[in-house]
């Protein structure tokens, strides 16, 4: 069903952008079909956006807080980099060892890209997809008291991330954009030694909110 959902959106992303593609090539009268052609991408736009997402990280609800930079082309397609990093202690037994309670750290970025749908329109939708690594951490805290702690890694891997979504976007201003949505993080190549976790285990939806700030 992930890869289903996975297949589905990026399909759509791809198809909509070649298809604003070829409607420019028809307007000049090209007759070769290439990937990039001269005049076909412009730069329009820049942006900076703050989001939160609210995710199961494994076996515990957390938050996570990053955003994104990047340019604006053809008014419509976003480019540029993010990154989130898991900002609560989610809190949970080691697998196969009920008697063990750990903490997990996590964070990832990558190559952020998104397409616009109906961008003049005062509510519009969105396709963000976001390919990247990032890392775990599985960790013990003993807290001896309210100012000293000790944290003992358990456990740690890195990790292939590939996080497709759809949001809901409102302008706000002409400057201003905010949105709603949701993603599905896509977990790859994680490889640990202590802890029984999958990376099926830790692929989850997330619930995303965001403001861009930038020229549109």
């Amino acid at each position: 069903m992930k890869k289903i959902f996975t297949i589905l959106l990026l399909a759509l992303f791809v198809q909509v952008s070649f298809a604003q593609e070829e409607e420019t090539k028809e307007k000049r009268g090209s007759d070769i079909n290439t990937i990039f052609s001269e005049g076909s991408l412009k730069f329009t736009g820049g942006f900076i956006g703050p989001e939160f997402k609210v995710s199961d990280t494994y076996d515990d609800y957390g938050l996570l807080v990053g955003g994104r930079i990047g340019a604006i082309l053809n008014d419509n397609f976003l480019i540029g980099l993010g990154g989130y990093g898991l900002t609560t202690k989610s809190t949970f037994p080691v697998p196969n060892t009920p008697d063990t309670t750990v903490r997990m750290n996590m964070g990832y970025g990558g190559l952020a890209m998104e397409y616009t749908l109906f961008r003049k329109k005062a509510i519009h939708f969105s396709i963000p997809v976001m390919v990247g690594a990032g890392g775990y951490s599985f960790y013990e805290e003993n807290n001896y008291d309210d100012f000293w702690y000790d944290y003992y890694t358990i456990d740690n891997s890195a990790a292939f991330i590939v996080e497709p979504g759809i949001n809901i976007e409102l302008n706000l201003v002409k400057f201003i954009r905010f949105s709603i949505g949701a993603s599905y993080r896509l977990v790859y190549g994680t490889n640990f030694d202590v802890v029984d976790i999958t990376d099926e285990d830790l692929s989850n939806l997330a619930f995303n909110a965001s403001i861009k700030f930038g020229f549109f």
